[in-house]
């Protein structure tokens, strides 16, 4: 959510319940540097949504985590790397797989299920099972390993990050015969669900049908049922 006026971010979640979701995830980019974050997180949990974050891990420590920690049902972590030169080129940080790991031992402490994202890319592609052999060692719900979809700004870096269907189908199929016992999901570009809702920290609404062009509306001027309806 974007740093607007707490009274604004409270009406967008009263449209969240109002068409009935009980589930939602707070993502892109790093949820708590908005501003109000708890404050908004507790009115969340109040009316009942279940929810999950998704976090770029810099912003939480052992001093917020317990507080957030009594409002969401799942914390989702990224992992891209084992290298500090990949750390860098992907996420333009270093040093982050120990922060990342630290959290996923403070947060099973504090009895909320972890899981994490690796995405698939040409530039992490050899370091992918070095990954696992490091989570192997933590408790973590499920592991997912997602295709870099070239898609709005992904477009972007398509070249540098994309790779073929073969080469993240190799991957995957390699992964899942070395670690028969893994939990793991994977979202390729083919096989990921062509409907989404997204609400963006500047209150509009996106949807994406068919990879095809995104949809926008302004949900202070949309009702959030109707736009829904739209999209299904």
């Amino acid at each position: 959510m974007g740093d607007i006026l707490l009274d604004d971010k409270k009406k967008i979640v009263d449209e969240i319940v109002k068409t009935g979701i009980r589930k939602i995830t707070l993502s892109w980019w790093e949820p708590l540097s908005s501003g109000n974050f708890l404050e908004i997180l507790e009115y969340m949990f109040k009316n009942n949504l279940e929810i999950i974050l998704h976090s770029n891990w810099l912003l939480i420590n052992k001093n917020n985590a317990p507080n957030i920690a009594k409002y969401i049902s799942r914390l989702s972590l990224t992992l891209d790397w084992v290298s500090s030169e990949t750390q860098i080129k992907m996420r333009w940080v270093s040093n982050i797989t120990e922060h990342t790991l630290n959290l996923i031992k403070l947060f099973n402490e504090l009895k909320i299920p972890v899981n994490v994202k690796s995405l698939v890319t040409k530039m992490n592609l050899n370091e992918i099972e070095k990954i696992w052999e490091i989570l192997n060692a933590e408790k973590i719900s499920y592991w997912s390993l997602l295709e870099f979809i070239p898609l709005n700004r992904g477009k972007i870096n398509q070249e540098t990050y994309s790779l073929n269907d073969w080469e993240f189908t190799e991957i995957t199929k390699k992964i899942k015969e070395k670690f028969p016992e893994l939990n793991l999901r994977v979202r390729s570009f083919a096989s990921s669900g062509d409907k989404y809702c997204l609400i963006s920290a500047d209150w509009k609404v996106y949807t994406n049908l068919s990879w095809k062009d995104i949809l926008v509306w302004d949900i202070f001027t949309d009702n959030l049922s109707n736009i829904l309806s739209e999209i299904k």
